[in-house]
């Protein structure tokens, strides 16, 4: 079970908090489903096994987190697979104290780099391919400050693993760049998610900007009858009472749990290669109340609970985006060094001392009688500590000039420009 749970659980807890943004950097297919592609099986190690088990500890950490910090919006959307392998590319860049922070907070204390990134690929590569009916792209990138002495064993390394698509600017500031970075959001999510780049967000030091975009579309096996959806009340977490499109499914045979507390569905996609899980608290029990109790053990125990019953099921509708500034939420979760000018160490990036100066995520989720459609981008921004290394001449001033042979330095002319004006002979 816990070689699928993974991604089930990347999907499902997209919702856990709704009461009230392919691999090798192509274009998402604007279709449903998969059915040109090789179908592959996702087979974990034991140590791959070992790395889902813990990422599922950071999915719902993160989630609580969030829903802790989060003061304004009712609607929380959060991808752990997009901001894990997200971080995942800049913890190649890492060493020291803020490599083990990175990799205590990802779940991946005490485990291999090379394994770290052989999970990542294998992700990567069998994801998109697990079925023909649901559609998941996944792509990498890093944009690179031309100027900036990058180390190549990063460089290549975030190609190999992460199959990412390297691009050289000349400054994060100009229009252009920005306009390329958001365009890559837009073909890498169906167009969902526009910009993911503000110029508020970078500065002249900033080096690298890295991305991870991920989308989701999946048709259920079992669909909500148009005809049945209807007009109801919605008691919002702010506990007003507004009117939705609920959607019905009547009849339906689904996996399904209860406690004392809460009730849970499973709602398979069309091949059941994919899910989405539900839960419901009791009324009367708050939702970021029951989020805040649950534990990756308790979630396994639940999902060890789940038979097939018949049952009615009413949803509502919903759509919406949702971004947030990760970086407070991940300083909770342990990543602290990273954000620091002073500690950060990010050695294997590059010689020039850098830090990681944002890493923001963007999603969108839509929810209907057909289908659900889904997709993130985390960015991240790094900037160097140092002024930029650079060179300039710029000769306003009087200046010498020699021409030599270079092998054994013959001099020919030497000279001095006084005035570039005076042509006298």
């Amino acid at each position: 079970m816990q070689h699928t749970l993974f991604f089930s659980l990347c999907l499902s807890l997209l919702l856990v908090t709704c009461s009230g943004n392919h691999t090798g950097g192509n274009e998402p297919e604007k279709k449903t489903g998969n059915s040109d592609r090789q179908i592959k099986q996702l087979v974990f190690n034991s140590t791959d096994e070992q790395l889902g088990y813990r990422t599922n500890e950071f999915s719902i950490n993160m989630l609580n987190l969030i829903s802790h910090n989060e003061e304004e919006k009712s609607n929380i959307c959060f991808s752990p697979l997009s901001c894990s392998m997200a971080l995942g590319i800049l913890m190649n860049g890492a060493d020291g104290n803020t490599l083990s922070q990175m990799q205590d907070a990802l779940g991946f204390e005490g485990v291999k780099q090379d394994d770290i990134n052989a999970y990542y690929h294998k992700l990567l590569d069998v994801l998109p391919a697990l079925d023909s009916t649901t559609v998941v792209n996944i792509a990498n990138a890093l944009w690179l400050r031309d100027a900036f002495p990058f180390n190549p064993e990063y460089k290549q390394k975030t190609k190999e693993v992460f199959l990412a698509t390297i691009d050289n600017v000349e400054s994060f500031l100009d229009q252009p760049t920005l306009d390329m970075i958001n365009k890559w959001a837009v073909d890498n999510t169906n167009e969902l998610i526009k910009q993911i780049l503000t110029p508020d967000m970078v500065t002249d030091e900033t080096v690298m900007v890295f991305a991870n975009a991920l989308y989701f579309k999946g048709i259920w096996q079992q669909v909500f009858d148009k005809d049945l959806t209807h007009k109801q009340p919605f008691t919002t977490l702010s506990g007003v009472e507004k009117e939705v499109d609920m959607m019905e499914m009547q009849e339906a045979y689904i996996n399904y749990m209860q406690t004392a507390g809460m009730k849970m569905i499973e709602l398979d996609y069309k091949e059941g290669k994919y899910c989405m899980d539900l839960i419901l608290p009791n009324n009367g029990t708050d939702v970021r109340t029951l989020l805040s109790s649950l534990t990756l053990d308790q979630w396994n125990e639940y999902l060890s609970q789940l038979t097939k019953n018949e049952a009615i099921v009413c949803l509502p509708k919903f759509k919406f985006a949702y971004n947030r500034d990760l970086k407070k939420d991940l300083r909770a979760a342990g990543i602290v060094d990273v954000f620091n000018e002073n500690l950060a160490d990010l050695s294997r990036l590059s010689d020039i001392s850098c830090f990681l100066s944002f890493i923001k995520q963007y999603t969108f989720i839509s929810v209907d009688e057909e289908s659900t459609e889904a997709a993130a981008v985390t960015v991240g921004g790094v900037d160097c500590n140092s002024a930029m290394p650079s060179f300039s001449f710029i000769a306003d001033h009087p200046f010498i000039f020699v021409i030599r042979e270079k092998k054994y330095g013959t001099m020919l002319f030497t000279g001095i420009v006084g005035d570039p004006t005076d042509e006298q002979q």
